[in-house]
Protein backbone atom coordinates (compact mmCIF):
# COMPACT_ATOMS: atom_id res chain seq x y z
CA UNK A 1 0.00 0.00 0.00
CA UNK A 2 1.36 3.07 -1.04
CA UNK A 3 -1.52 5.63 0.52
CA UNK A 4 -0.60 6.84 4.11
CA UNK A 5 -3.26 7.55 7.09
CA UNK A 6 -2.47 11.22 7.01
CA UNK A 7 -2.78 11.73 3.72
CA UNK A 8 -6.50 8.81 3.58
CA UNK A 9 -7.28 11.31 6.51
CA UNK A 10 -6.60 14.88 4.40
CA UNK A 11 -8.48 13.28 1.36
CA UNK A 12 -11.40 12.80 3.58
CA UNK A 13 -11.22 15.20 5.77
CA UNK A 14 -14.75 17.07 5.21
CA UNK A 15 -16.76 13.82 4.68
CA UNK A 16 -15.43 12.96 7.81
CA UNK A 17 -16.15 16.02 9.85
CA UNK A 18 -20.12 15.68 7.70
CA UNK A 19 -20.47 12.43 9.26
CA UNK A 20 -19.01 13.04 13.14
CA UNK A 21 -21.13 16.18 13.24
CA UNK A 22 -24.42 15.17 12.01
CA UNK A 23 -23.96 11.31 14.20
CA UNK A 24 -23.37 13.93 17.22
CA UNK A 25 -26.82 16.03 17.57
CA UNK A 26 -26.62 19.27 19.04
CA UNK A 27 -27.05 17.91 22.65
CA UNK A 28 -23.41 15.87 22.03
CA UNK A 29 -22.02 19.22 20.06
CA UNK A 30 -22.30 21.03 23.66
CA UNK A 31 -20.11 19.43 25.48
CA UNK A 32 -17.72 18.47 22.92
CA UNK A 33 -16.21 19.95 19.43
CA UNK A 34 -16.85 17.66 16.82
CA UNK A 35 -13.18 18.96 15.48
CA UNK A 36 -11.97 16.65 18.45
CA UNK A 37 -13.57 13.75 17.90
CA UNK A 38 -12.27 14.46 14.33
CA UNK A 39 -9.11 14.28 15.99
CA UNK A 40 -9.33 11.21 17.85
CA UNK A 41 -10.68 9.03 14.49
CA UNK A 42 -7.72 10.63 12.92
CA UNK A 43 -5.74 8.95 15.79
CA UNK A 44 -7.43 5.77 15.09
CA UNK A 45 -7.04 5.86 12.02
CA UNK A 46 -2.77 5.84 11.89
CA UNK A 47 -2.98 3.60 14.79
CA UNK A 48 -4.69 0.94 12.60
CA UNK A 49 -4.22 1.54 9.48
CA UNK A 50 -2.83 -2.08 9.15
CA UNK A 51 -6.35 -3.15 9.48
CA UNK A 52 -7.36 -1.66 6.12
CA UNK A 53 -7.69 -4.19 3.00
CA UNK A 54 -7.52 -2.07 0.50
CA UNK A 55 -6.20 1.39 -0.76
CA UNK A 56 -9.63 1.66 -2.40
CA UNK A 57 -12.06 1.51 0.81
CA UNK A 58 -9.87 3.88 2.60
CA UNK A 59 -12.67 6.37 2.70
CA UNK A 60 -15.53 4.09 3.86
CA UNK A 61 -13.11 2.57 6.46
CA UNK A 62 -12.52 6.20 7.50
CA UNK A 63 -16.29 6.64 7.73
CA UNK A 64 -16.87 3.35 9.50
CA UNK A 65 -14.07 4.56 11.68
CA UNK A 66 -15.66 7.49 12.50
CA UNK A 67 -19.55 6.47 13.12
CA UNK A 68 -18.25 3.86 15.67
CA UNK A 69 -16.11 6.84 17.74
CA UNK A 70 -19.07 9.05 17.54
CA UNK A 71 -21.65 5.49 19.06
CA UNK A 72 -18.77 4.61 21.74
CA UNK A 73 -19.44 8.90 22.96
CA UNK A 74 -22.89 8.75 22.86
CA UNK A 75 -22.85 5.34 24.61
CA UNK A 76 -19.76 6.06 27.36
CA UNK A 77 -19.11 9.89 27.31
CA UNK A 78 -22.49 11.24 27.39
CA UNK A 79 -23.16 11.45 30.68
CA UNK A 80 -19.59 12.62 31.64
CA UNK A 81 -18.80 15.92 32.75
CA UNK A 82 -15.31 16.12 31.12
CA UNK A 83 -13.20 13.98 29.04
CA UNK A 84 -10.39 12.16 30.77
CA UNK A 85 -7.01 13.25 29.33
CA UNK A 86 -5.62 9.66 30.43
CA UNK A 87 -7.80 8.00 27.50
CA UNK A 88 -5.92 10.31 25.17
CA UNK A 89 -2.49 8.98 22.97
CA UNK A 90 -0.05 11.30 20.88
CA UNK A 91 1.32 10.26 17.36
CA UNK A 92 4.44 10.38 15.76
CA UNK A 93 3.83 11.75 12.07
CA UNK A 94 5.79 13.66 9.28
CA UNK A 95 2.22 14.96 8.17
CA UNK A 96 0.21 17.59 10.01
CA UNK A 97 -3.31 16.12 10.69
CA UNK A 98 -4.55 20.01 11.69
CA UNK A 99 -6.32 21.52 8.28
CA UNK A 100 -4.25 23.79 7.08
CA UNK A 101 -6.92 25.54 6.08
CA UNK A 102 -7.75 26.47 9.76
CA UNK A 103 -9.07 29.83 11.71
CA UNK A 104 -11.36 31.72 13.32
CA UNK A 105 -13.13 33.07 9.65
CA UNK A 106 -12.66 29.59 8.29
CA UNK A 107 -14.25 27.51 11.73
CA UNK A 108 -16.61 29.95 11.96
CA UNK A 109 -18.32 29.68 8.24
CA UNK A 110 -17.68 25.67 8.32
CA UNK A 111 -19.96 25.36 11.57
CA UNK A 112 -22.20 27.53 10.16
CA UNK A 113 -22.56 25.56 6.53
CA UNK A 114 -23.13 22.01 8.67
CA UNK A 115 -25.26 24.23 11.36
CA UNK A 116 -28.01 25.28 8.34
CA UNK A 117 -27.37 21.75 6.52
CA UNK A 118 -28.39 19.65 10.15
CA UNK A 119 -31.42 21.59 9.95
CA UNK A 120 -31.98 20.81 6.60
CA UNK A 121 -31.27 17.66 6.92
CA UNK A 122 -33.81 17.44 10.55
CA UNK A 123 -36.58 18.78 7.93
CA UNK A 124 -36.24 15.60 5.64
CA UNK A 125 -38.40 12.56 6.24
CA UNK A 126 -36.54 9.42 8.05
CA UNK A 127 -36.05 7.61 4.67
CA UNK A 128 -34.38 10.95 3.06
CA UNK A 129 -32.14 12.01 5.95
CA UNK A 130 -31.13 7.75 6.15
CA UNK A 131 -30.59 7.55 1.95
CA UNK A 132 -28.78 11.03 1.95
CA UNK A 133 -26.49 9.45 5.11
CA UNK A 134 -25.71 6.14 3.85
CA UNK A 135 -25.25 7.05 0.24
CA UNK A 136 -23.60 10.74 0.52
CA UNK A 137 -21.95 10.95 4.35
CA UNK A 138 -20.92 7.06 4.96
CA UNK A 139 -20.43 5.91 0.60
CA UNK A 140 -22.41 2.85 1.28
CA UNK A 141 -23.59 1.21 -1.85
CA UNK A 142 -26.96 1.48 -3.49
CA UNK A 143 -26.91 -2.33 -3.19
CA UNK A 144 -26.07 -2.43 0.39
CA UNK A 145 -28.49 1.02 1.46
CA UNK A 146 -31.14 -1.32 -0.42
CA UNK A 147 -30.59 -4.57 2.00
CA UNK A 148 -30.87 -2.40 5.02
CA UNK A 149 -33.79 -0.81 4.19
CA UNK A 150 -35.28 -3.36 1.73
CA UNK A 151 -35.79 -1.41 -1.35
CA UNK A 152 -34.21 -2.70 -4.56
CA UNK A 153 -30.86 -0.50 -6.17
CA UNK A 154 -33.25 1.17 -8.28
CA UNK A 155 -35.87 2.36 -5.70
CA UNK A 156 -32.80 3.34 -3.83
CA UNK A 157 -31.11 5.75 -6.67
CA UNK A 158 -34.63 6.87 -6.83
CA UNK A 159 -35.26 7.73 -3.58
CA UNK A 160 -31.70 9.53 -3.30
CA UNK A 161 -33.18 11.14 -6.49
CA UNK A 162 -35.82 12.65 -4.20
CA UNK A 163 -34.37 13.18 -0.98
CA UNK A 164 -31.50 15.44 -2.83
CA UNK A 165 -34.43 17.33 -4.40
CA UNK A 166 -36.10 17.78 -0.93
CA UNK A 167 -32.42 19.00 0.15
CA UNK A 168 -32.27 21.19 -2.09
CA UNK A 169 -35.62 23.02 -1.98
CA UNK A 170 -34.72 23.50 2.10
CA UNK A 171 -31.39 24.62 1.46
CA UNK A 172 -33.20 27.03 -0.79
CA UNK A 173 -30.18 25.90 -3.82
Amino acid sequence: MNLTPEVAFENNRERLLSVIYLRMGPNLRVRMDPEDVLQEVAIEAVNSWRTLSAEENAGAWLVTLARRKVARILRDQLGVAARDPRREHAIKTDLPLADRRSGPVTHADRKDRLELLEQAMERLSDNHRDVIMMMKIEGLSAREIGEQMNRSENAVHLLLSRALKRLAEELKL
